[in-house]
């Protein structure tokens, strides 16, 4: 090692000191307009028009009041969190997929989820009467055969090993299966229209 490349690596660190560690910058794909529709339904789980729809319910939301240090816009925000529902993957897979940081996309989906939840009363209606609850009860029998049911919420269901069991044990009351329950704001509802 040479004394100049010591002198030229400590003056890197000076700057570095001087001036603070380089700001990384992410690129971002335009995948709304740069996927066809088949590929981008196949992705995020909805179609083109749908997400539209959904952005204009939410971006008073998701929008920053400056455009500050790149600001993600709020169809960026909707398509990172729709594709980590989509995808049910882990927040570095969907972060490298967008072009962002995972501290960022996991900011974005907590803000975004917020959102599309508080829509709730928009689109998950509760049968009011005994008419409307017979009429979705039968409905819902007629599709498979499941009586006396008026609503369903689509969640995954994950079997814990025995160690989570045995701390869990007390809690059981004797259920003989351990299991959590996820269940994402965006949910599939049944419903049948009268």
């Amino acid at each position: 090692m040479d004394v100049f490349d010591a002198y030229e690596d400590d003056l890197e660190v000076i700057e570095i000191v001087e001036m603070g560690i380089p700001r990384q910058m992410y690129t971002r794909a335009d995948h709304f307009y740069g996927l066809p529709e088949l590929q981008f339904f196949q992705r995020f789980r909805l179609t083109k028009p749908t997400v539209l729809h959904l952005l204009t319910l939410i971006e008073e939301r998701l929008e920053f009041p400056t455009d500050r240090n790149q600001a993600v816009s709020p169809i960026n925000q909707l398509l990172t969190t729709l594709r980590f529902f989509a995808s049910g993957g882990h927040l570095s897979t969907v972060a490298d997929y967008m072009g962002m940081h995972i501290s960022t996309v996991s900011r974005i989906i907590r803000r975004v989820s917020d959102a599309i939840a508080r829509l709730y009363h928009h689109f998950i209606k509760m049968p009011q009467t005994l008419m409307e609850q017979r009429l979705i009860q039968n409905g819902f029998f007629d599709i498979a055969r499941f009586p006396r049911v008026i609503g369903a919420i689509d969640c995954t269901h994950i079997k814990l090993n025995h160690q989570v069991e045995k701390m869990l044990k007390f809690f059981a009351i004797g259920k003989i299966i351990f299991q959590l329950t996820f269940k994402p704001c965006v949910m599939r509802i049944w419903s049948l229209q009268t």
